[in-house]
């Protein structure tokens, strides 16, 4: 059976308490991870039974030599091992792409070229196209930036008309069957199922 998990949106940057725990999630919480936490414009966090067992952030802290426009950077993406192969990834995944659109940026997200999970799912995905490889500023290791195929850049330089522009009322993906939206943070103001 599935375990039930509950998903949290959060439309700032995480303080205190709450970036205390976020932080224990990522593998190396160093000072790109709290300069991306900065500059977050959207988290979405995977809850178990009241623990945090996944999170992404969509941030605007783009340290990648990307050439789009408006860059939103999908950053920040973790699962507990204990959580993998239950559609988390995809669900946040897919509710940051739809966020980041939604905002009239220009999704991206950088990979490391030895994250072979990472590297499948982009590869399969025609939801996204490689932008550039570049050595990495931190890592001195080959990396990857993906950009959305979806966005307003990537569409108009394919010779596509872009998709419906920003829109205010977003509708994000549906949730899997698993999964039930959690209360209002003390950040919300305006209840968005997840």
């Amino acid at each position: 059976m599935l375990p039930n998990i509950e998903y949290s949106l959060s439309y700032a940057a995480p303080t205190g308490i709450e970036r205390e725990a976020l932080s224990a999630l990522a593998l190396n919480p160093d000072a790109r991870w709290h300069e991306r936490m900065d500059h977050a414009q959207f988290v979405v966090t995977a809850m178990h039974e009241g623990t945090r067992v996944g999170l992404g952030i969509v941030h605007t802290s783009v340290t990648a030599p990307s050439e789009v426009p408006r860059p939103m950077e999908l950053g920040g993406m973790f699962v507990h091992p204990a959580y993998r192969r239950l559609g988390i990834r995809q669900y946040m995944a897919e509710t940051r792409l739809t966020y980041a659109l939604s905002m009239g940026g220009t999704p991206i997200t950088v990979i490391d070229n030895r994250n072979a999970a990472s590297w499948s799912y982009y590869e399969r995905s025609a939801r996204w196209a490689i932008e550039r490889e570049y050595t990495g500023y931190f890592t001195s290791m080959p990396m990857t930036i993906w950009v959305s195929t979806e966005s307003s850049w990537y569409r108009t330089g394919m010779g596509l008309a872009p998709l419906v522009p920003a829109q205010p009322n977003t509708v994000l993906p549906q949730q899997p069957n698993h999964v039930r939206p959690l209360a209002l943070g003390p950040d919300q103001d305006s209840s968005v199922t997840a």
